[in-house]
């Protein structure tokens, strides 16, 4: 694996253990839908909901509702800071993170990507008992297929690269592989670097 990656040494087994981890929420992110009530998956006592227990104990959901699945903006960032993680580069500044991650989300609009939800509204509440939010006011929630998961990754991996450049504090720290190998150049589009392709980020 840390050849493929492109590593300057081989994994120790943590980092080799969170890479496979990353692997499996990626499949669980590409499949929800279509993989409910699946041994693979933690069940939950609400038939609605397929969810995914993450490294930290909370889970990543999908949600079925009104004959839609959906993710929150919680369990959105849920799986980013889990991928930060298992890239070597965990999230440091968690607010600073959200808002540049909700600053991307906004291009998803309610009625085509999303729905708004008044507050407390039956769904919001499906979704605060099963701790798919934090809070039950009016708010989006997501189209599971509307949701470019590798995308808001890179974006997310560019403002910190960018922030770094300009001698800026960035919301993410590097402490591990894969981030410790890797070079950015700034004159490369992060989506040549094969960081969103199966089997990576």
């Amino acid at each position: 694996m840390s050849k493929s990656l492109g590593l300057s040494r081989p994994l120790p087994p943590p980092e080799a253990e969170r890479l496979a981890y990353l692997d499996r929420l990626k499949f669980f992110l590409l499949t929800a839908p279509s993989r409910w009530d699946v041994d693979a998956i933690t069940l939950t006592p609400h038939p609605a909901i397929n969810r995914f227990l993450l490294p930290t104990q909370e889970y990543v959901s999908c949600v079925l509702w009104n004959g839609l699945y959906h993710i929150t903006g919680t369990d959105i960032i849920r799986a980013l800071v889990s991928r930060f993680d298992a890239f070597g580069r965990p999230v440091r500044n968690l607010k600073k993170f959200e808002e540049g991650v909700f600053m991307d989300l906004r291009a998803l609009k309610p009625g085509a990507d999303a729905c708004l939800e008044e507050p407390k509204s039956p769904f919001l509440e499906l979704l605060f008992r099963y701790q798919c939010i934090r809070t039950q006011t009016k708010q989006k929630v997501y189209y599971w297929f509307s949701v470019a998961h590798d995308r808001l990754f890179l974006d997310a991996l560019g403002r910190d690269l960018k922030r770094e450049k300009m001698g800026l504090e960035p919301s993410t720290q590097i402490v591990g592989e894969p981030a410790l190998s890797f070079v950015y150049d700034g004159k490369k589009s992060l989506d040549g670097y094969g960081l969103s392709s199966a089997g990576t980020f």
